[in-house]
This record gives C-alpha cells, structure tokens and sequence, in this order.
C-alpha cells in the first residue's frame, strides 16, 4: 500500500546522488582520441598542484623591493638591519624547535586524537588526515626495547643514524643481522655520514647563519669503526661493498686506504663504478705531495676509467677541477686545466656551475695577474635553457664571480651581465644561503659605487637597500665616497637616517667619513638642503651624547670603551652649524654644545682645521654671541694654535668696532683695554694673552659661560 510512497527527504537525497554520479561521469576522461560523434578531445596535461599560482605570479612577476616572504609583509614590522634581520629568523625558527622538542620529549600527549568523536574508538600515534610522519613523535629506543630487522629497515630509510646504530646493537650486531642486503644499507648510512648523526635539513635559518659555514678538508674518517668492522665481516665482499666503503673513506678524505682498496678491486677483478673514481679524483691532494705527482696520479685514474669501460660524467669533470684548483696556481696548473675541459667538451659533457666555479678559483687568484674569462663562461651560461643545480657547490658560482667582477676585473659591466643571468626565470634560488646573497650583493654594490655611472648607482640602492641587502659599514663608507664625489648633499642626510636605522651609527669612523663628506660639498647645495645638512649635523651630535651616556650607564657590561668622536669630527658640525643669519637658531646650541665637548676633552685628538674655529669667534662676536666667542678663542689658545692670536685681534675688533690697528694698540696697554671692555668680553682678552705668553692670566671660567651670550644680547638691544 506505501510501497510507492517516496518522502520529500528522501527524494532530494535521491537526487543529489544522481546528480553526483552525473558530474562523475562528466569528468570521466576518454579513453580513446575519438568518441562517437566525431569530437575528439586533446589529451589531458598533467598539473601540479601549484601551476595556477605559477601562471598567475608570471603576469604579475617579482616587485625588487619587497621583503623576504619570511618577514611579515608589514613596514613596522620588517626587520631592517643585519641583526634584527638574524635576531627575527633565528627567534621564529627557535619556536619550531620549540614544538619539536615538546613533540619528542613529551610523546604521549601526541598518542590520540582528542578531537574524535565520542562514539569513535580513540587512533593511537596517528594525529592528522592525512598521517604525516615527519610531524608523529619519533620511537625512542632503550636497552630494554623489542626491535626487529624490519625496525632497522625503517630507520636506515629515514636517514636516523643513531636509532639505526642502537637497532642494529640490539639486534646482536654483526652476528644479529642475517640479511646481507640489510647489511649493505646499514653501511652505506655508515659510509656516507661518517657514524656521525647529520645535522636536521629542517632548521635552514640556524644553518645559514651559523658561525661554522666552511667544510672541515682533513681527514676525518673513523678507523677502526663500526663501517670497517661491518665490511670486514662480509663474507662475499660484492661490488656494491666496495664501491661504498671506498667513496666513504674518499668523501671524508682516508685517501690513502680509499686508493688502496680501489687497486685491490681492480686486482680481484671487481667492477666498481665511475662515482669511486670521482670521489678519487677530489682527493688526490690528500694522496700525493707536489704537483707534478699529482698530476701523474689523476692522469693514472682517468687511464684506468678508460681501460675498466667507465663513462666519464660531468662530475668526473668538477672533481678533476676541484683538485687542481686547490693545489694552487701557476701556467701548469691552468694549461692542465683547459686541457681536461677541451676534452671533456670533446666527448659531449658541458661543465656545470661547480666546474665553472673551480675555474674561477683557479684563474682568477686574489693577487695574480688579471684574466678575463669570466665573459666566456657567461656567455655559455646565457646560452643555456636552463641552469640545473646538481651539487651543492653550485651556489658558490654567483657569489665568487661577482666577487671576481669587483675585485679582479673590476668591471660593472660584467657584474650587470652576471646579476642579470642570476635574475633570469627560477636561477635566484642558486645565491645560497643568507650568508651568501649578503655577500654577492656586497660585491656587486661596491663594483657599482666604484664604476657605475651616478644614476645607475642609485637606482641599484633604491631597489636593493634595505629590504633585500642591508650594507655593512664597509659597504656604507664606499657609498658615502660615492655620494660625496657626486654632490649629492641630499642622500648623504638619508645616509644619517639610514647608519641610524641599520644599527651602524656608533661606528665612529663611518659617522666621521659622513661628515666630511656633508662639508666637503655644503658649499654647492642648495638652500634647503643646506638646512638639511644642518640638522643631519645636530642631529650626529645629539647622538653621540646619548651614545656616551649609555656606554656610561652600562659600562660595566662593556668589554671595551665606548669610542667617542673625535675633535675633527665636532670641528666638522660646528662649520656645519656655523652657517646661519639667525642669532636665535638652535644650531648655536648645537655649537655651543660642541665647543664644551672640546674644551672638557671629551673629543679624541685635536681639530686639523683650527681656522673653522677662528672664524666662529669671529661670526659669534658680530651676532652677540660672546660666550661662544670666548670658548672658541680660549680653546685654541690653550691647544697652542697659532691661529688664536690673529682671532683674538678681530674678535675683538669686531667687539669694539674699532679698526684691527686701533686695538693692536690699545692691547699694548693692557690696563687701559680692561677698563673699556665689557665683563663678558674680557675672556677673549684672556684668550689673546694666554695665546701670547701660554698661560692664563686671570679666572675666567665666569666669563665664559653660556650667560654671557645673553648679558651681551641685553645690552645691545
């Protein structure tokens, strides 16, 4: 009677379901190029996962200025010095090794999924959907732990050293483990970390900014280990064998036991491949002493390639190149050098970066004679489709060739090619680590400050600094040099902000070098950026005070003084200063504060300009600034300049608006002059005798105080 009564709910579910199974067939590929009607589909194009977001950055491409994608994309928030650069990489990544760490050392909180339903019976050890193993707490092992060989298979697949060590003693060692193919793994993980666990491939910012950056080159191989007693105890020695423990002994430079085993299997007859001899030819330097043994030997090695039947690769290549660029220098070495290239390009193998970096290394020595093949190589690269990174020196190639660009060639021509074959398609990623591109963009800014033309110089700033190079102080002394021989008085006060912003402004010389750049060419700006300049001086000086106070404060947590400017550099700001019409600008507190800094002797040295002085007395004395006057006058003559007597005639001249004779007179008779002048006129009168006879004649610190500025200022109004 219901039986063909559907309800509504049911029938919607119905029809969703038919629906569902219509698109499934819709989406069904055909599995032939022709259907019934006649249309024939084109074959379906595999896609990544990532193709649309690929295609869609293509048309937008890459803007130059922008941040590492690590650093929040917030100007706040972007780190923009060296160390806060370092500080906010190396914090983020501690807080991934923080959760590592509580995932490891804390495994039984990461045993069941909490959030399962309460009906559903609780997963052990499985945390996500799908699993992810790298992020499942790892197995610990103990001396008490029931480990199968199947235990150990897992652990040599996932690369884990020394759980694969502690499986394998449980196991019963040599003895315990039956299968020789289980064996043979076991030793190549051996082989190829040297029974040292590896550091983890997760933590990259700790590795590129670590202090221990180069590979250790001595022989490092551990005689008598569990490698050599696995190897010992194999009863048929295969070729497999062989070949594992030679490149083992080789990689972590036991040459001389890696050759000898490599003679003794080819003595028995036993085939080995042509990874052994590559790893034997980057080694011969551990091998034999002097060159021409050396070359005797590598000569040997490929001889013996040719009569075993072995193809030579690129890498044969690259290890031949290896050893001879680390030999030395000299014609021989270079001529074997082209030699082995031209005949390696003979039989189809084209170099690789790592060949063409042993290149460089080798022709282009720091203090050799200047050769230029540089030009060859790129023009091989930039002939290429695509650059394939294959080794891990491959990332030195960029680095070194720029280096060779700024310091060897000295061309920016050069140096644009090669920055621009870097920028070409996905070849960015082959500057390296953090270390390395700071390093190639130290090398490509300085060859451009040194020989680019002034707008292509800045136009490189403006797109590198800061966001992706920060400069170091070296860097920033080449281009405040650069600025200076340019004029250009309005970067130069951006330089100020930016010594403060890259956390470098306490670098006292750099700081010095900036001012005398800023007088050197004040004269040819324009007003307005001469008031700029003005206040990028006061500013210099406001920060050096600071500076003193908190090395001051915190001395005792400094393992060195805290350096101070020297007379120059306070010499420096007060000509800056000094530049104004205005009796009542702060820039005269500025100086006034500068001339108490030399006089307290808290400036290093003496200034080499003491007519800046001579003429700020001068200038100070006709705008009613005696006090200021007095200080500049009283200096020189207590430092013996020669210029303080001069100076204080027309000063005063100018004090009394009296022709320079007039007072030459009246300073004959001394008693009569003090009577004329005014009380806080007398200190230049001091300064005038002391600079005459070397000794102060009465107490003028009263004199010379900042309140005379204002007695005088009231009296002439």
């Amino acid at each position: 009677m219901y039986s063909n009564i559907i309800l509504p709910k049911q029938w919607s579910r119905f029809t969703c379901f038919c629906r569902s199974l219509s698109s499934i067939e819709g989406q069904k590929l055909p599995q032939s190029s022709k259907s019934s009607d006649g249309i024939s589909p084109p074959p379906r194009i595999p896609r990544s996962p990532t193709d649309i977001l690929q295609a869609l950055a293509a048309t937008v491409g890459a803007d130059p200025t922008a941040a590492h994608y690590k650093y929040h994309d917030d100007p706040y928030l972007i780190p923009l010095s060296n160390f806060r650069k370092r500080a906010y990489a190396l914090s983020a990544e501690a807080g991934r090794k923080a959760a590592a760490w509580i995932r490891d050392e804390h495994a039984e909180w990461f045993t069941t999924r909490e959030w399962d339903p309460p009906g559903k019976m609780k997963t052990p050890y499985f945390n996500a959907d799908p699993i992810i193993d790298a992020f499942a707490p790892r197995p610990i092992y103990n001396d008490e732990s029931k480990v199968t060989e199947e235990d150990l298979k897992k652990t040599i697949e996932h690369a884990l050293l020394d759980d694969s060590i502690k499986i394998f003693q449980l196991l019963g060692g040599v003895e315990g483990v039956t299968d020789n193919n289980l064996k043979l793994s076991f030793l190549q993980l051996l082989c190829f970390y040297n029974e040292k666990e590896p550091d983890s491939l997760e933590w990259l910012e700790e590795r590129w900014f670590s202090a221990n950056t180069k590979d250790r080159h001595a022989a490092t191989w551990k005689l008598g280990g569990l490698a050599d007693k696995i190897f010992a105890s194999l009863e048929q020695k295969t070729p497999e064998a062989y070949c594992t423990v030679i490149q083992g002994m080789a990689k972590h430079y036991q040459a001389e036991r890696a050759y000898m085993l490599c003679q003794e299997a080819i003595e028995h007859g036993i085939p080995l491949s042509t990874s052994v001899f590559n790893t034997l030819l980057g080694c011969i330097g551990f091998l034999k002493e002097g060159t021409a043994l050396r070359i005797e030997t590598l000569k040997q090695l490929l001889a013996q390639m040719e009569e075993l039947g072995l193809s030579p690769n690129e890498e044969t290549l690259t290890s031949c190149l290896r050893s001879i660029s680390a030999w030395g220098g000299g014609k021989v070495l270079q001529k074997m050098a082209q030699q082995i290239l031209s005949e390696f390009r003979q039989l189809g193998i084209q170099p690789g970066l790592s060949a063409y970096y042993y290149l460089l290394c080798l022709f282009c020595k720091e203090r050799g004679p200047r050769i230029d093949i540089l030009s060859n190589i790129l023009t091989d690269l930039e002939n290429r489709e695509k650059l394939i990174p294959k080794e891990t020196t491959d990332t030195n190639f960029f680095i070194t060739a720029m280096g060779i660009c700024s310091d060897h060639l000295q061309d920016i021509d050069m140096a644009e090619r090669l920055h621009a074959l870097l920028m070409k398609d996905d070849n960015y990623k082959l500057v390296g680590d953090a270390y390395k591109e700071s390093i190639y963009y130290r090398h490509f800014v300085t060859v451009a400050c040194r020989h680019a033309s002034f707008e292509r110089k800045t136009q490189l700033l403006d797109t590198l600094v800061p966001n992706v190079y920060v400069p170091e102080p070296s860097v920033m002394e080449e281009i405040i040099k650069t600025l200076e021989v340019a004029g250009a008085g309005d970067r130069l006060t951006q330089a100020w902000s930016q010594l403060v912003i890259f956390g470098i402004a306490n670098r006292t010389r750099l700081v010095e070098r900036l001012l005398s750049a800023m007088c050197s060419c004040y004269e040819f700006q324009t007003n307005d950026i001469k008031v700029k300049i003005r206040d990028a001086a006061s500013e210099i000086l406001k920060f050096g005070k600071l500076t003193e106070e908190d090395g001051k404060n915190n001395n005792n947590d400094r393992r060195s003084p805290q350096k101070r400017l020297s007379a120059d550099a306070i010499t420096n700001i007060i000509e800056l200063c000094s530049d104004v019409k205005d009796k009542s600008d702060p820039a005269w507190d500025t100086i006034s504060e500068g001339l108490q800094r030399l006089k307290q002797t808290e400036a290093t040295g003496v200034p080499t300009k003491p007519q800046v002085l001579a003429d700020l007395a001068q200038k100070a004395a006709s705008m009613g600034k005696l006090g200021i006057a007095a200080t500049a006058l009283q200096y020189l003559a207590e430092c013996g300049f020669e210029e303080a007597s001069p100076a204080s005639v027309d000063t005063l001249a100018v004090i009394l608006n009296r022709p320079q004779q007039e007072v030459e007179t009246m300073l004959q008779q001394r008693s009569d002059i003090e009577r004329a002048l005014h009380p806080s006129a007398l200190a230049v009168l001091d300064a005038y005798y002391m600079a005459k006879t070397g000794a102060p004649t009465r107490d003028s610190g009263s004199s010379t105080s900042s309140d005379s500025d204002s007695e005088s200022s009231s009296d002439d109004e």
